[in-house]
């Protein structure tokens, strides 16, 4: 029986560790400077937050399930897409920079925009609150942005706020990032 459970709780952690799409290979991490910006393509770090198993992570985390498919954009290193639920949407983008210190002075330019930005210490390098509790994070060549002023002020299975939604999803998604 327990060689039972054990075998269940290690095909759970693999089925988990397979989650958002993560890069296998150390060249594909976040931490690596995306040496593909001239091809024209999103990095697999930045797709990961609107792949398949991002969505289902997301799914349970705000306890939502989306009304419509999610279908991403790539634009000017933007890649985007919005998770449309019943009750409203939210949008994620990650901008990809040429390296750590790019998407610093982008962070920190989006940052300047915001009165009062609270900060949001463990999620990235630095990441903070807007006003209608969207989320931005810096986590090193990426800048991720969780915009959540679509949706209502409270939502889902117990009710969230929008600021707690933002914050679980950027968890999700730097959870992705790191391999954590």
């Amino acid at each position: 029986m327990i060689r039972l459970i054990v075998a269940s709780l290690l095909a759970t952690a693999a089925v988990v560790a397979a989650g958002c799409g993560r890069p296998s290979a150390p060249a594909d991490t976040p931490s690596v400077a995306p040496s593909h910006l001239a091809s024209g393509a999103p990095s697999k770090a930045a797709s990961m937050v609107c792949a398949d198993e991002a969505q289902h992570e997301i799914s349970l985390s705000l306890q939502l399930q989306l009304d419509r498919p999610v279908t991403p954009t790539w634009s000017d290193h933007l890649y985007s897409c919005s998770y449309t639920y019943p009750v409203g949407t939210m949008t994620l983008t990650v901008k990809e920079l040429a390296g750590t210190a790019a998407a610093t002075a982008y962070f920190t330019a989006l940052r300047s925009h915001v009165t009062q930005p609270v900060t949001m210490p463990g999620l990235g390098q630095e990441a903070y609150r807007e006003s209608d509790g969207s989320l931005v994070v810096h986590k090193d060549f990426l800048v991720l942005r969780i915009d959540v002023g679509g949706l209502p002020a409270r939502f889902g299975q117990p009710p969230l706020s929008r600021s707690e939604a933002a914050r679980r999803v950027g968890a999700d998604i730097m959870d992705c990032w790191t391999g954590q």
